[in-house]
């Protein structure tokens, strides 16, 4: 199976290169560099190193440019899920290098590759005697903390709740299409249905909030991300 290395791109352009060419054993066939949507200090200048490397590489790896958010974590780790969902349906591996990445990009990244089963590494800087750094000194793959996706029953109300909801009754009539309220099972899911909210809302999936007389559901950032991949 083919190796797709995403890449986030920071302003070491030497030390990147050198990540990527610690994998040389690996069977990369194609490299895809993250850079910025935002307009962030020094993310022009990111993205002119992006363009530098792509001419680079592309004598050797097919080589995309895309772009993160790199201020929204739980964003940024939905958007990695989705490429990393893409790549995968193409038949490709995915591993991503954050070596070059900022913190928050990193944590991103980590996130996503739990959720996804993907593998992640990471370098150790090398220095010198006056302590500048000057390239790397040992590429780490950084082990997976295991995910346990939900129960069949809560990815249903979460997959329904697509967009919010603007009460329970809603809710119950998207994953029961047909059923009215005066039917004798609409009250058996409105106590089902109820008793796993409270659960998603407790586990950070879900988030109730009283607007007029209703109660309205939506989905939070996490159950964004698990829901690109369900």
């Amino acid at each position: 199976m083919m190796i797709t290395q995403v890449v986030f791109v920071g302003l070491h352009k030497e030390k990147l290169i050198e990540s990527i060419r610690a994998l040389r054993e690996e069977p990369v066939g194609k490299i895809i560099l993250m850079v910025g949507e935002q307009e962030l200090p020094a993310e022009a200048k990111v993205r002119e190193l992006a363009e530098e490397l792509k001419k680079e590489l592309e004598t050797v790896y097919d080589v995309e440019i895309s772009k993160i958010d790199k201020k929204n974590t739980l964003r940024a780790a939905k958007q990695l899920v989705e490429l990393i969902r893409e790549e995968t349906e193409k038949g490709n591996e995915v591993l991503l290098n954050a070596s070059g990445s900022l913190r928050n990009v990193s944590i991103a990244a980590y996130i996503a590759a739990c959720i996804t089963n993907s593998r992640i590494i990471t370098s150790i800087p090398k220095y010198d005697d006056k302590e500048n750094e000057v390239g790397i000194e040992e590429i780490l793959e950084i082990p997976l903390i295991p995910v346990m996706l939900l129960p069949k029953e809560q990815i249903q109300i979460i997959q329904a709740i697509d967009g919010g909801v603007d009460s329970l009754d809603e809710l119950i009539q998207r994953l029961n299409p047909g059923i009215g309220k005066s039917d004798a099972k609409f009250m058996k899911e409105r106590s089902r249905i109820s008793h796993h909210l409270s659960k998603l809302e407790d586990m950070g999936f879900v988030k109730r909030k009283k607007v007029g007389r209703n109660v309205r559901i939506e989905r939070t950032a996490i159950a964004e991300i698990i829901n690109a991949i369900i």
